[in-house]
């Protein structure tokens, strides 16, 4: 195996040994072959390590880490400390890499190459079939902290450089599972740029075991989260007041899913309040006041004139 690869590839895994076939073979199948895989199995019970191992015995450039069940934050930042490569591509145990994903990362690199952090695009696979992500409306080119304060388009699907002495890990505390990508780039964003580049790369498998399905604890987790940022970076008032209206925003879109008409409507009124009237929210609101289906009829009506 080459000492020194191009690309580090960190998977952190929790019992995901039924999609890892899939997801591994993917890897496998890229077209750029300078890589290494970091697999961090986070404690799994089921028979994560059989599969991995097997892998292992067939291809020299994985590498199996087993740690005690800490969550992905403290799984991935033990994939950067055990990187050999230049670059650390940050991949999840359910997810599948398009074969030309590595190539057109590493060529991407190559031309804008005075950059610590990158990402191409994704689209989610839903009972096979394709669906956009938020990534599609972000132009390519270069980001900062602006993008972060509105949420996480990226969801982890960026690549960083290993050698960056102002890198600042994830957060490896339980209770902010699944916003440690989101807060691992704000604060990296603070001072730093992120260089996106305009192919699909990957598909993100919807599932119903996905951590994004748990809407009660992704409202607690956000607000903790938002609540942290804002004790250990600086910001402007006006900041401050993007930051939090999209915060109420992402737990009004998750009350309703859960269900919880009213408390998204109070979520929703204090992102308006804190960060004034926009388009898109008041459509929310009528379709909180009016109902899903009221709204369905109206956007039919206007097609059909």
């Amino acid at each position: 195996m080459n000492l020194s690869p191009f690309f580090s590839i960190v998977i952190p895994c929790y019992n995901r040994a039924a999609f890892l076939h899939h997801t591994l073979q993917s890897v496998l199948c890229q077209t750029f072959s300078n890589f290494e895989v970091i697999f961090v199995d986070d404690g799994s019970t089921d028979n994560t390590k059989d599969v991995a191992g097997q892998l292992q015995k067939r291809d020299e450039r994985f590498r199996y880490i087993f740690q005690p069940n800490g969550e992905r934050g403290r799984a991935r930042n033990n994939g950067i400390k055990n990187a050999k490569g230049e670059f650390i591509v940050f991949f999840d145990s359910d997810d599948e890499m398009k074969p030309q994903y590595l190539q057109q990362l590493h060529d991407g690199i190559q031309k804008h190459s005075n950059y610590n952090f990158y990402a191409g695009k994704y689209k989610f696979i839903n009972n096979n079939k394709e669906l956009n992500s938020t990534m599609k409306v972000v132009p390519a080119g270069e980001h900062d902290i602006c993008l972060l304060l509105k949420g996480n388009p990226f969801a982890c699907n960026f690549c960083i450089r290993t050698a960056n002495a102002n890198l600042r890990f994830f957060e490896d505390d339980r209770n902010l599972a699944t916003t440690e990508d989101w807060m691992f780039l704000v604060e990296n964003l603070r001072n730093d740029r992120i260089m996106v580049f305009d192919f699909v790369g990957l598909y993100m498998n919807q599932h119903a075991d996905r951590s994004m399905q748990q809407n009660n604890l992704l409202i607690e987790r956000r607000l903790k989260a938002t609540e942290l940022l804002l004790t250990k970076l600086l910001f402007s008032e006006e900041e401050k007041k993007i930051l939090w209206a999209h915060t109420f925003h992402f737990c009004s879109v998750h009350a309703y899913l859960d269900g919880n008409r009213k408390l998204s409507m109070r979520y929703l009124l204090k992102a308006m309040q804190t960060g004034g009237m926009k388009p898109k929210w008041l459509m929310a609101l009528i379709k909180y006041v009016a109902g899903r289906r009221w709204v369905l009829t109206v956007k039919e009506g206007r097609h059909q004139k």
